[in-house]
């Protein structure tokens, strides 16, 4: 399994891609606690698999012996808690190791669905839909334009390139739909929220304390 699998980075010998996976979300959610990480996880899997506390917690502390990730210890309501902030080390490990390992794994796979479903349009739409979905847009590698080559190998070299260019401009407007759906889906959810609390706390009676002095 993915969480498993170890990958090799540039300041440690290999990161599991558990230790991706919780680098990850400790950089998008400054000063979580371990029990907040273990939730994030559990809510994006959807019970195809759970985090622990058993697995969650040691691992914490690995990332943290090795400098990857800072603790700051604090009390709420009478409990310790551990809150949990990447470092610069932590997150140049973690840019390292995804453009290393995951991403050029994840464009391969791309390329080579894309393939296989070259000829089915309405497949290929789909999966260029699913693949919009992941958190990056992969970076395409286009060759320098000569403008004063003027042969036949050129001119095919600079149709290839608008290709790739008009395709990852497919890809990223795809994207930005998504999040935009996202965006107007958390709005109408966040309107609904409000006035519901509106309307809950003007059914709460109001007593004037003055009355019982």
């Amino acid at each position: 399994m993915f969480f498993g699998k170890r990958f090799r980075g540039y300041q440690t010998d290999t990161l599991s891609g558990l230790d991706i996976l919780v680098l990850n979300i400790i950089k998008s959610h400054s000063g979580i606690t371990g029990y907040e990480i273990t939730q994030v996880i559990n809510r994006r899997f959807r019970g195809l698999w759970r985090g622990s506390a058993g697995t969650i917690y040691p691992l914490l502390s690995k990332l943290a012996e090795i400098g990857f990730v800072s603790i700051t210890e604090i009390t709420e309501g009478n409990r310790p808690k551990k809150k949990y902030n990447i470092t610069k080390k932590g997150v140049i490990e973690l840019k390292n190791v995804l453009s290393d390992n995951i991403f050029p794994s994840m464009h391969s796979l791309m390329d080579y669905i894309f393939t296989i479903v070259d000829d089915f349009p309405g497949i290929k739409r789909n999966v260029e839909t699913m693949f919009c979905s992941f958190p990056y847009h992969r970076a395409v590698d286009h060759p320098k334009i000569n403008e004063e080559d003027l042969s036949l190998q050129n001119q095919h070299l600079i149709e290839n390139s608008i290709k790739k260019l008009e395709h990852s401009k497919h890809e990223l407007t795809e994207r930005i739909k998504m999040i935009e759906k996202q965006i107007s889906k958390s709005k109408r959810v966040l309107t609904v929220i409000k006035k519901e609390r509106v309307v809950k706390a003007k059914n709460i009676e109001i007593l004037d304390d003055d009355i019982y002095s």
